[in-house]
């Protein structure tokens, strides 16, 4: 027997074991691996390969006379080299941009949906990178006067239906003619700028000091600094909790579910992890201990962008015990995100 042979039957071996986990939550054994692959591999091989297997590293035996099970590298290896991820066709994604459509057209309304459309089809939790308007460009900006020192500052940002508003506390009072004149210069002389370049933009100006626009420069920037700095960049939408810690490996150990639940509430650093793991366009894949928040240790997720015109806008996953089912849960979050690239560009879903 050769090399490449000898690896083939390990690495068969392996997605068997790892495949029958992921269905039963139990232990496998080497006569369930047999009743598999019999009559091309015995069972005395397949013994001795399980054996390789857990001094590899990529089996572990969780008690002497039980089955083995998955290690946080033998899920790397089957999902790096051994995994087959089924392809959604074009109609199929069509449908579930079908499915995300509703009569609501704002962002949050598409990505909630999202979120709900996954999470009914992994039966995982779901979670979603949600882009603020803070990530678009600068398409109209309103300001409604609430008092002489109060504004309703309104941010609309170039994405389809993208807008925040935030209420602004004024040190100098502002007339109802002050407030148009802002409004005309800002949609004027600001707009298609990105949010995230219009402060700095402003300061610009007023440093110059020679601006003709002296006086609504100093005011624009008072307002939308203000209100800039309350908007996030991004915010972690995070649905079905429950469906993880309903999974057999919670239920038999609740100090895990416990510290689990306590993790799923630093959504901050979640949102981190995620943001770092979205900066290219393809599906991201977290193993266990290779995400390195507390209360995480026996989760993994899978995670990919929406892209839109070459912009990472934000990301969807799926999140839930290191046994999931990853070649159907990789293709459930890559057409996902495409659905909804697909709808905030207006483009093609496939």
């Amino acid at each position: 027997m050769n090399v490449s042979d000898f690896e083939q039957r390990r690495n068969k071996i392996l997605s068997v074991v790892i495949e029958a986990y992921v269905a039963s939550a139990v232990p496998v054994g080497s006569e369930l691996v047999a009743r598999r692959l019999r009559p091309s591999v015995s069972s005395a091989t397949i013994r001795n390969v399980m054996g390789e297997l857990e001094e590899a590293g990529l089996l572990e035996q969780p008690h002497t006379s039980a089955g083995r099970v998955p290690t946080d590298r033998g899920y790397r290896l089957y999902v790096d080299s051994l995994m087959d991820v089924p392809w959604f066709s074009r109609e199929q994604v069509m449908e579930m941009t079908h499915r995300l459509h509703g009569e609501e057209s704002e962002v949050e309304q598409l990505l909630g949906r999202a979120g709900g459309l996954l999470t009914e089809l992994a039966q995982q939790a779901s979670f979603i990178l949600a882009p603020t308007v803070k990530r678009t460009a600068l398409r109209q900006i309103e300001l409604v006067p609430l008092g002489v020192r109060k504004v309703l500052c309104v941010l609309i940002g170039d994405q389809e239906e993208t807008y925040a508003s935030h209420v602004v506390e004024l040190i100098e009072p502002l007339s109802r003619e002050e407030v148009l004149a802002l409004v005309r210069f800002i949609n004027t002389q600001l707009t298609g700028l990105p949010y995230r370049d219009v402060v700095d933009s402003l300061e610009r100006r007023l440093i110059a000091e020679t601006d003709s626009f002296y006086h609504l420069v100093k005011r624009s920037l008072d307002i939308l600094q203000h209100a800039l700095s309350t908007e996030p960049e991004e915010r972690l939408l995070l649905e079905g909790a429950s469906y993880i810690v309903a999974q057999p490996e919670f239920r038999r150990d609740p100090g895990k579910a416990h510290r689990l639940l306590k993790g799923l509430e630093d959504a901050e650093s979640l949102m981190e992890q995620v943001r770092s793991d979205l900066t290219t366009d393809r599906v991201r894949v977290r193993i266990g201990r290779e995400l390195p928040l507390a209360g995480y240790e026996a989760c993994s997720y899978v995670a990919a962008p929406f892209v839109v015109e070459g912009r990472v806008l934000g990301g969807v996953g799926v999140l839930g015990p290191t046994r999931m089912d990853y070649p159907r849960v990789s293709a459930l979050v890559e057409a996902v995100a495409r659905s909804i690239a697909s709808i905030l560009g207006r483009g093609p879903a496939a």
